[in-house]
């Protein structure tokens, strides 16, 4: 074996024992590997303490784990063991969410959503056409950068850069916007110290109904905004009715949903973050430019992705 094997070969003394070891045990049974010694029983991880530990954490999910340690008598290291590897608890951040949505909230959602994904299967492409979404968002003289925007590269030894915290202007303008696939269809701005309230949105959609029958004559459009007061109001309700103008249904609290506030307005928002604007008219302008900017690609996938909302 040493001719053959050379340095790699096992030592005499090895095989002498291996072979002896092996002549004494049953051949079946006889192996070359370390057998598993016994060694001190595990006793902060039996049964007993993951029973203890589970009961402890269902009674408080916010307990912590030196509590647990000092209430049954083990190391933390032990608890922190038991939690994650035997019982597998995580512990997590609650979710923010804007608002806790009722049952009737939730079935509601599904019902919007299906009657919106069924005429979608119906009617193809020519679904997205038709909808002309619109909503309202304050836009400000100055809107701080994010921290994403900031970032910039450095070496390694180099200090890191600061940021101080800035908020946004005091002053500000009230954009409404309508939009479809193609492009923007009308756009209004009200000053500060205004409100929307159901008169001035259906002012709005009297200029829009205008605004649809000369540049978008060819097509029927339906309204999809959500559901803000002046939006579902008895007098939005008969202007529409008396404008012709019909509308897409919107489940209760869900921006996600509308076009406007996932996709637009974020957009916006970050095009416009860090520059600052001495008049309304400079941010009005600066609105105005960046519509102008986007090509009809850019609203039509806008609008394509409510179907996968």
């Amino acid at each position: 074996m040493k001719a053959v094997d050379g340095e790699m070969c096992l030592d005499v003394s090895t095989v002498r024992r291996w072979t002896r070891r092996s002549g004494e045990e049953n051949p079946n049974e006889s192996t070359v590997h370390d057998q598993a010694r016994t060694g001190r029983p595990l006793s902060a991880s039996d049964s007993k303490h993951q029973s203890r530990v589970d009961q402890l954490i269902r009674e408080n999910r916010c307990d912590k784990q030196i509590d647990i340690s000092i209430e049954i008598g083990i190391s933390q290291e032990g608890v922190h063991y038991i939690i994650t590897n035997l019982l597998g608890y995580r512990k997590v951040f609650a979710r923010w969410v804007p608002r806790m949505l009722t049952s009737q909230m939730k079935l509601k959602r599904v019902q919007i959503c299906r009657e919106m994904l069924a005429k979608f299967d119906e009617d193809g492409e020519d679904f997205f056409r038709q909808i002309v979404t619109g909503d309202e968002s304050w836009v400000h003289h100055y809107d701080p950068e994010s921290k994403q925007q900031s970032k910039k590269y450095r070496h390694k030894t180099s200090p890191s850069p600061k940021k101080f915290k800035v908020f946004s202007s005091a002053r500000k303008v009230l954009l409404t916007i309508f939009w479809d696939s193609e492009g923007v269809v009308h756009t209004e701005f009200l000053e500060q110290g205004n409100t929307m309230n159901s008169t001035k949105y259906v002012n709005s959609l009297e200029k829009l109904k205008a605004r649809l029958r000369r540049v978008r004559s060819e097509k029927v459009s339906i309204i999809h905004h959500d559901n803000a007061r002046p939006h579902t109001s008895l007098e939005t309700r008969t202007a529409l009715d008396r404008l012709g103008l019909r509308t897409l249904p919107h489940p209760p609290y869900r921006p996600d949903l509308a076009p406007s506030d996932f996709f637009l307005f974020p957009k916006l928002k970050d095009y416009l973050k860090g520059n600052r604007y001495e008049t309304d008219e400079d941010v009005k302008n600066a609105v105005l430019s960046l519509c102008r900017d986007k090509t009809a690609d850019f609203f039509a996938d806008g609008i394509q992705q409510v179907v996968r909302r």
